[in-house]
């Protein structure tokens, strides 16, 4: 009966003898392909009636084809009965071709062993299989209630920025804007046709992580209910393995496609994760649920794969910014931060993209709902950090091909400001923003004088930096310094937004305590030995 049951209401098969490097696709019979056909239909159709319902709705009562009379209502709950009539008879049109295919059978009988009793072993047979998230057990939670699990949390944290409005009517309205479509606009990979879209991608990478790097696929639960969708790739035995690499993808990136392949190319541990509601994982990626997914990412590395904070390197790459951001502010002992393409605040990127006559609400929207503070919390972490900047960012620039308005700019003064206030003249600004302006400015800057002047402060007072740092320079040595200090904290790179990361380009973050840094690079077809690279 339980095998019946799971054949009607159970997940989706996607690929079989997914580990042992056999992989085929799952092959449907032909009732249940012809069932999933006519359910993905409804849903897709249901969906895209939801996204357009403020303009479909208010078209469709003016032409009359929709009324608020009896009849009208009549109608509306006829149609309703006979599209629920069709997904019934697809419904058992899959499951009579469920139970007739012995491989989807089989399958079920695997995951309800696995549910039943969750172990090593279970879980190894049940990673032979690629099926829909949804159905597969939870590995870890942060709450610490799972059975014969040991490895729970020291501390919580707790969610401060969660979305709220007042009872104006604009606060309403920007509520409303922000729960119907705008999370969908500020995060278009929730959207359900995104992620049928992008599915075989999606799948494709994950075999790829899964059978040429050793990956481990995890269901990780958050304090609010979520289950997050989680990859690790244990690299512990190769020269920078102790090091793990935990990603914060864009807001329209999958681990499956995103990030993660720079560092494993390059030999890290790497832990990638997606949103709250992204593919595999639950829920919609609202601040409070992003910031509650990411700390139960950081914990799972922490205290189920064996991780020290301060072996955990965070890469945030676009708005992946804020969710890198939040742990370098809540976990400080990490071992630094890399930020690629982001940003200082989502307002001034999210106005420009709206109608003129909607400024106003989009604006009371972000502030209240949707609120990416990336450089408020940036100036809360002392530690290490690199910023990588695109020249050619088409995203997160307020005006088109202009290197000025790329707001990682401001992510940078807003970094040099909090950490060195004493620097902070209108000449040395001047002075610093001009270097970042320019193009190719970061790389042609040399300053031995500056570098000498710095170098002998942190062998003066170690790695630490006083509010008081440079206050006896003058305003020409201070806009010197500040360029100097650019040049550290940030790196260019001469591409676009979407552009993966070269390897040659992951540096360490910046740490004032040691004067060099290295990065090694795998060595690559047609590379010689593999080489340092002296930052």
């Amino acid at each position: 009966m339980a095998t019946f049951l799971k054949c009607i209401f159970g997940p989706q098969l996607l690929r079989l003898n997914f580990r042992l490097g056999l992989t085929t696709d799952y092959q449907a019979v032909t009732a249940e392909r012809w069932g999933d056909t006519v359910l993905t239909s409804v849903s897709v159709a249901a969906r895209i009636l939801l996204y357009t319902s403020p303009i479909v709705l208010p078209w469709a009562l003016r032409q009359g084809w929709v009324s608020l009379s009896q009849d009208g209502a009549l109608f509306i709950i006829k149609f309703l009965a006979g599209i629920s009539m069709v997904m019934v008879g697809a419904l058992f049109l899959r499951t009579l071709g469920r139970v007739s295919n012995p491989a989807y059978t089989q399958f079920i009988t695997v995951l309800n062993n696995a549910t039943k009793n969750y172990t090593m072993e279970s879980k190894k047979v049940l990673s032979q299989y690629d099926f829909d998230f949804s159905g597969w057990p939870v590995d870890w939670s942060v709450l610490g209630d799972l059975p014969g699990d040991e490895s729970k949390p020291k501390v919580y944290l707790t969610n401060n920025n969660g979305s709220s409005f007042t009872k104006l009517p604009m606060d309403l309205l920007a509520w409303l804007l922000t729960h119907s479509f705008g999370i969908s606009l500020v995060y278009p990979g929730s959207m359900s046709l995104m992620r049928m879209l992008v599915e075989r991608p999606l799948m494709e990478g994950r075999s790829k992580l899964v059978l040429e790097n050793g990956g481990e696929r995890n269901k990780v639960a958050t304090m609010d209910g979520n289950m997050i969708d989680t990859m690790f790739v244990d690299q512990r035995d190769k020269t920078h393995g102790s090091t793990l690499v935990l990603c914060c993808e864009g807001n329209a990136g999958f681990y499956e496609i995103g990030i993660m392949a720079t560092p494993v190319q390059l030999g890290y541990s790497v832990l990638g994760w997606n949103h709250p509601g992204f593919y595999g994982s639950t829920g919609t990626p609202y601040p409070g649920q992003e910031t509650l997914a990411v700390d139960a990412v950081m914990q799972f590395a922490v205290h189920k794969l064996g991780y020290r904070p301060e072996n955990i390197l965070v890469f945030g790459w676009s708005i992946g910014g804020y969710t890198a951001t939040w742990l370098g502010m809540n976990y400080p002992d990490i071992k630094g931060l890399v930020l690629d393409a982001t940003f200082d605040d989502l307002l001034p990127l999210a106005v420009p993209r709206m109608p003129a006559f909607m400024s106003g609400l989009v604006a009371r929207a972000v502030k209240n709902n949707i609120n990416l503070g990336v450089g408020d919390q940036l100036a809360k972490y002392n530690g290490p950090v690199r910023l990588v900047r695109r020249s050619q960012d088409e995203m997160i620039c307020t005006s088109d091909g202009e290197l000025w308005s790329n707001r990682g700019n401001n992510l940078l003064i807003s970094l040099l400001s909090n950490r060195y206030p004493s620097l902070l003249s209108s000449l040395a600004l001047n002075t610093v923003t001009t270097l970042i302006y320019t193009p190719g400015g970061l790389d042609m800057f040399q300053d031995k004088e500056m570098e000498e002047t710095f170098s002998q402060f942190v062998i003066e007072n170690g790695s630490a930096t006083p509010a008081t740092f440079g206050e006896k320079l003058s305003d020409e040595e201070k806009g010197r310094m500040l360029c100097y200090l650019a040049t550290r904290f940030m790196t260019d790179l001469n591409t676009t937004h979407c552009t993966p990361l070269p390897a040659q380009k992951f540096l360490l973050p910046w740490d004032p305590a040691v004067e060099t840094e290295f990065v090694t690079v795998e060595k690559g077809p047609g590379d010689g030995e593999a080489e340092k690279d002296e930052d």
